[in-house]
């Protein structure tokens, strides 16, 4: 029995072909009331007979003595607005199987319909290029013939036309008030993205299709891309990224969720009422939900997609978490070169430094590098800062002293560390100080938080409160650095770089030194 780890993204996953074949790679969505199946619409009860025939008729399972799947639920954190669920009928244990889900019924690009049109998307694009590529083929999906002809049209009919809480469909007057933030960063790509998809890409393909007066537009594509970027995840690296009836009910929590999924290959330790009437021994695959957390009757059941930032909730998913341990600010190589000329650092030398810096493999001019909450800068970042405001004379000392020098990989950036200390080390007072413009230019970009009461607004403030609080610690802690509190020369408030294997980790001995962070 293999547990499923999670590989879900923002940003087009480009390494799950790597992972042994033997796991599933995927991850859940949030959902508000808007989102996945209506069992408990009061309106229509036969749309609750349609979702669930379908999902017994396509090989679902789960318990219904254990969960109730659709519910609407509340939640004393995001309570201005209900959301769908999942939720336990009785005390449910660790271990117990409560759902199962055939990987065949998951919409995948190569599982659809229209795989002529996506196969195209995918020779114009090229590889690797998934939310595109899902994105149109549920845009076809639903689109062509009102969907009469699709197999999963039940489903199709209970996912929303858009996700609305995702950023990218904001109006302009909400998208102002994410100035500064990382999804603001994110946000300018994603559309621009997008657009060149639509425009470069899918409507040529279309136009010599038999589609070309199908009358689609690109606020049509953008709408069903919306739905892929907040429910679609890996399912394995055979089956590739896709949309999964039943598994996209488990909201997410960040630490104390309840279920996730696994590939069971000895059927015979499933209940009975579990087992699938194909063997996966006769080619069939299946995903299971299990717990791995005990629940409560009444109690909501959540699933975790992995330590994701409130920028990456909110851009994907709708929504954001208060105290989120995944949260971190974000910084290109743009804005630490800026930091570094407004230091005073000359232009040329900037350039040179960031031409060496990508030659020896450090960074790109698209790399980006993180704060994290409760952590001090890391040490890669100071490296780059450090190599930029040297010297003359200290970065040739330090260049000299790599001259012979075979590295590799992480052990590449743990030998510049070694090396830069022996140089006086990378946390002297011209580092410090472009990373200190640094966070004060990013600082004055964030507008004012709106005053309205709804739930959109409390999220701005959710996110805007959690980057402003990781810069100003660190500001606080170089602030510290800056003004000597911490002994000049003791050694044992040096940074001291540790190799193991292919992990490049920091340790002090002095505890004061990173109290902020603890």
């Amino acid at each position: 029995m293999n547990d499923l780890k999670v590989s879900r993204t923002v940003i087009p996953p480009t390494s799950f072909s790597r992972f042994p074949a033997s796991f599933l790679f995927f991850s859940m969505t949030h959902l508000n009331v808007s989102c996945g199946f209506r069992f408990s619409n009061d309106d229509d009860p036969s749309l609750t007979l349609a979702a669930q025939a379908w999902l017994r008729s396509n090989g679902f399972w789960w318990n219904e003595d254990a969960i109730e799947l659709g519910c609407v639920v509340g939640d004393s954190e995001r309570n201005k607005t209900s959301r769908v669920g999942v939720l336990a009928r009785r005390n449910i244990d660790v271990g117990e199987i409560v759902a199962r889900i055939p990987t065949s019924q998951c919409l995948t690009c190569g599982g659809c319909a229209h795989q002529k049109l996506v196969g195209d998307l995918e020779i114009s694009l090229g590889k690797g290029e998934w939310l595109a590529l899902l994105g149109f083929a549920l845009l076809l999906e639903r689109g062509i013939d009102a969907g009469k002809s699709s197999s999963w049209n039940a489903y199709l009919r209970y996912l929303p036309a858009a996700e609305q809480g995702v950023t990218a469909l904001w109006p302009e007057n909400r998208k102002r008030y994410l100035a500064g933030t990382d999804v603001d960063l994110a946000l300018r790509d994603e559309r621009a993205q997008a657009k060149t998809e639509w425009e470069t890409h899918i409507e040529p393909i279309l136009s010599r299709s038999e589609y070309a007066e199908s009358g689609f537009t690109f606020e049509d594509y953008l709408s069903a891309r919306s739905v892929v970027s907040s429910r679609a995840f890996t399912i394995c690296p055979k089956v590739g990224v896709g949309l999964v009836p039943l598994a996209d009910l488990f909201n997410h929590r960040t630490g104390g969720h309840h279920v996730l999924l696994t590939d069971i290959e000895d059927e015979s330790i499933l209940p009975e009422s579990a087992r699938p009437q194909q063997s996966t021994k006769e080619g069939a695959s299946y995903m299971y939900v299990r717990l791995v957390r005990s629940a409560r009757k009444d109690e909501e059941l959540f699933n975790s997609y992995g330590e994701l930032g409130n920028a990456a909730l909110l851009s994907s998913y709708g929504f954001c978490q208060r105290d989120n341990p995944g949260d971190q600010v974000t910084f290109g190589v743009p804005a630490l070169r800026a930091a570094a000329g407004l230091c005073g650092v000359d232009g040329l030398q900037i350039a040179s430094r960031l031409r060496w810096c990508e030659a020896n493999g450090l960074c790109e001019e698209d790399s980006t590098f993180h704060l994290k909450a409760q952590s001090p800068p890391s040490n890669t970042l100071l490296l780059v800062l450090w190599i930029l405001a040297a010297s003359p004379d200290e970065f040739g000392e330090f260049s000299d002293s790599l001259k012979g020098k075979r590295m590799f990989g992480t052990d590449k950036v743990a030998q510049y560390i070694s090396e830069v200390q022996h140089c006086g080390g990378f946390e002297n007072v011209k580092t410090l100080q472009v990373l200190m413009k640094m966070l004060e230019r990013r600082r004055a970009l964030y507008a004012s938080t709106p005053s309205d009461d709804s739930e959109w607004a409390s999220y701005c403030l959710i996110l805007v409160d959690s980057e402003l609080g990781i810069i100003l610690d660190c500001e606080k802690y170089l602030e510290e650095k800056l003004n000597g509190r911490f002994e000049a020369g003791n050694a044992s408030k040096k940074r001291k770089v540790i190799s193991t294997g292919n992990i490049v980790c920091t340790t002090t001995t002095s505890d004061a030194a990173f109290s902020l962070f603890d």
